[in-house]
């Protein structure tokens, strides 16, 4: 709580979501599929929002739990699911940066890439070996919406998985966003495109490389124009986000 540039940096992003979110009203569930330790759950919540954190790694959910549940007066109004999202409910590989690391993940192409490439992280709580691997149970969006509710915004940074948890969605929703990695995952961005417009030819989407810059062009746009967007950009990583007619209400 003393540092007060993170204090400020949260509440620039809280603004952010908050211009954002269009039709938004506290109370509404939010997803945050990658979870991690739960800075975007933060910000969720002080949005007024429900929030399902989606996070496989064990040592980010013992974070969430104490942060959020375990030291709390009052618990927030957070579920935490000790999964992974994907295509499909069965039990798949996270490659291990090491425990807690926002690098962990189910794409074995990242994995590589990274330990490929040290350069690209230079944090001291990075290894970037992924020597150590896991099985983790998954679950579909579709699952976490019959179990939980249809969601106002779902948050998706997956690590390079993140085309293969779009593919378990099976209905628009009026938010959504993905994280990209580029150049690496230029085509699987493209992909999460493609699949967004099959399910709402009404869709427009936008783009961020630092949410509390805002977002970057000035206006939605279609897929096409998206697309295009993303093959010239130079961003080394930028959050897609889509909207839709969709409605949660009632």
């Amino acid at each position: 709580m003393a540092d007060r540039r993170r204090i400020e940096a949260r509440s620039r992003e809280v603004d952010f979501y908050r211009r954002l979110l269009n039709g938004y009203r506290p109370g509404d569930l939010i997803f945050d599929v990658g979870a991690n330790a739960g800075d975007k759950t933060d910000v969720f919540l002080r949005l007024g929002a429900r929030v399902v954190a989606v996070e496989p790694d064990e040592a980010n959910q013992g974070i969430l739990r104490e942060r959020f549940l375990s030291y709390r007066l009052a618990k927030k109004p957070v579920d935490i699911i000790g999964k992974a999202v994907s295509e499909t409910a069965t039990i798949e590989t996270m490659w291990i940066d090491g425990p807690g690391s926002a690098l962990n993940t189910l794409s074995q192409k990242w994995a590589k890439t990274l330990h490929s490439d040290r350069n690209r992280f230079t944090h001291a709580s990075y290894n970037l070996d992924f020597g150590r691997k896991r099985e983790v149970e998954t679950i579909t969006l579709e699952r976490l919406m019959a179990t939980h509710g249809i969601p106002f915004f779902v948050k998706i940074d997956v690590e390079g998985y993140e085309s293969k948890a779009l593919r378990g969605l099976r209905r628009p929703v009026p938010y959504l966003s993905f994280e990209v990695n580029l150049p690496e995952f230029r085509t699987e961005g493209l992909e999460c495109i493609e699949l967004l417009r099959r399910l709402a030819a009404d869709g427009t989407f936008n783009y961020a490389a630092d949410c509390q810059r805002g977002l970057v062009l000035d206006r939605w746009v279609p897929a096409n124009e998206i697309s295009r967007a993303l093959d010239q950009c130079t961003n080394e990583s930028i959050e897609v986000f889509w909207k839709t007619s969709a409605s949660v209400r009632a």
